[in-house]
């Protein structure tokens, strides 16, 4: 009887510890499944960063069946994209999702090598992007300098015996899965759109056949008559991002730069993410959390974890309007400069892009939270 009893209260402490973290989901109002949409995530991932944040959401994402997480393909401008992808391959390892494919990416931008031409990038005084070192020299060493945005990285942290893929490159990879799911591929664009853009000059099919493209990126003013900017992810590739912007993709919704005066990340929330049973909650508690503690003011900003958030719940958005827009591709010191419009007003060529300016807050993060900590 004894015994009985113990292994009864044994499996009531089971269960409780995994209740404690396994959220109601159902309080949210999810309206994709695994059925209906299928996601590429292209990517400047690194670790520490935002990129990071948005992999291991799409991950629980995938396994709770939201999304069906199809693969992740590399972009610029953070490292080296082959970097990138040896980095992505040891993240999805160390949280046991080695069954997500990722893809390398290109590295050199479709504008062209300005930044080879010094005189003029000194002339103009254009910042370097932080991937160029790559393009002007493979055997560069990487700069790790853009990855403090979360912490101090450990390069041995992305050791492993695993590779990314080898049989065919990012944009090729996009266009294959497209046509094997025509209608149901999200392209989740939260780097740069140098991939993406091949795929659609590679495949003139490729963008209307697609479910549409999601963007992190731009610097957008919700004010339309004042110009905007490429910011880190757009401005690493004007004539890409307009490329895409001129595509016949069914939608198209921008989280531009602004979207991080609502979105900061603190050691409350941090807390929350790392007391969970997850892969994903252990992990950010020994890659992430050390920082946190050190700094227990730390406030970063959050924006690429965003784009999933919105895809899966509309309803958290609290501002958002159809704009029209493009990117100054011309070399020199407006490269990358935004020029947009309202509904009624825009040049013909233009396609509707619709910008989402921010989000119900205490919606967002409780969604994030619950998906890092809740066992799937």
């Amino acid at each position: 009887m004894k015994k009985i009893l113990s292994i009864v209260l044994a499996l009531a402490l089971v269960l409780s510890f995994t209740t404690a973290f396994a959220a109601d989901m159902s309080k949210y109002k999810v309206v994709t499944s695994a059925e209906t949409t299928k996601v590429i995530l292209d990517t400047d991932l690194r670790y520490l960063t935002d990129d990071m944040y948005t992999l291991l959401f799409l991950a629980q994402a995938d396994k709770a069946g939201y999304i069906d997480l199809l693969g992740v393909t590399t972009a610029p401008p953070g490292v080296r994209v082959e970097e990138e992808a040896r980095m992505g391959v040891s993240m999805l390892e160390k949280i046991g999702r080695t069954d997500i494919p990722v893809y390398v990416g290109v590295n050199t931008p479709l504008d062209g090598m300005w930044f080879a031409d010094t005189e003029m990038v000194a002339k103009w005084n254009m910042s370097y992007r932080d991937s160029v070192k790559a393009v002007l020299d493979p055997f560069s060493e990487v700069d790790y300098s853009s990855m403090k945005l979360g912490g101090d990285y450990d390069p041995a942290w992305a050791e492993t015996s695993l590779k990314p893929q080898q049989d065919k490159t990012a944009w090729k990879f996009m266009i294959e899965q497209v046509q094997k799911h025509p209608g149901q591929v999200l392209i989740m664009s939260i780097g740069g759109c140098t991939n993406t853009a091949l795929a659609i000059q590679n495949d003139p099919t490729f963008a209307k056949n697609t479910a549409g493209i999601y963007y992190m990126g731009g610097n957008n003013p919700e004010d339309v008559t004042l110009y905007g900017s490429g910011s880190f992810n757009w401005g690493t590739d004007a004539k890409a991002v307009n490329v895409c912007l001129e595509a016949d993709f069914p939608k198209q919704l921008v989280i531009p730069n602004e979207i991080a005066q609502y979105t900061k990340l603190t050691k409350a929330d941090m807390d929350r993410m790392v007391a969970g049973d997850t892969p994903v909650s252990k992990f950010l508690k020994e890659y992430v959390y050390p920082t946190w503690e050190k700094d227990p003011e730390r406030v970063q900003s959050f924006w690429d974890a965003v784009t999933p958030a919105v895809l899966m719940m509309p309803d958290i958005m609290d501002k958002n309007e159809v704009r029209y827009m493009t990117l100054c591709e011309e070399i020199g010191p407006f490269l990358g400069l935004i020029r947009q419009w309202p509904e009624g007003k825009q040049p013909q060529s233009l396609k509707p892009v619709h910008v989402v300016w921010s989000v119900n807050n205490d919606i967002f993060w409780d969604f994030i939270i619950d998906m890092y900590t809740t066992v799937f």
